[in-house]
């Protein structure tokens, strides 16, 4: 991790924001491969979470997580300001996914959930500190 004369302190915040989503878009990727490859593992009503059934679930969250690993492995070099927003959009759309498959994963779900708005909370309130402090 880059600290010390060059990083402000905005850098671990965003550091640690990225990691976390590293971690939560891994989660997000193998739950999507359980829900496509074993739909029977989830214990939902009539097979479906909310108006998709568990194989459609598990594409979304398949597809989502890769996209929130992918861009919080960005936001561990500079953190441009496209991978910040980004983040933030993706992050918010993560914990409203998983909201709705609270249904078929409650503990889980609320653990991404809380996962994300942590994220969240590192991205937007470093949002206008510079990383770097210009040495």
């Amino acid at each position: 991790m880059r600290t010390g004369p060059g990083w402000s302190g905005a850098a671990g915040w965003v550091r640690f924001g990225a990691v976390v989503m590293v971690i939560v878009g891994v989660f997000g990727v193998i739950e999507g491969l359980v829900a496509v490859l074993s739909p029977s593992y989830y214990i939902t009503v009539g097979g479906a979470v909310f108006v998709l059934s568990l194989a459609g679930w598990g594409w979304v969250h398949l597809a989502l997580g890769a996209l929130v690993a992918i861009v919080g492995a960005s936001l561990l070099g500079d953190a441009p300001s496209w991978a910040r927003g980004t983040a933030v959009g993706l992050v918010a759309l993560s914990a409203i996914l998983h909201l709705t498959f609270v249904a078929a994963a409650p503990v889980w779900s609320i653990l991404v959930i809380a996962l994300d708005v942590i994220v969240l909370y590192a991205l937007i309130t470093t949002w206008d500190e510079p990383l770097r402090t210009g040495r």
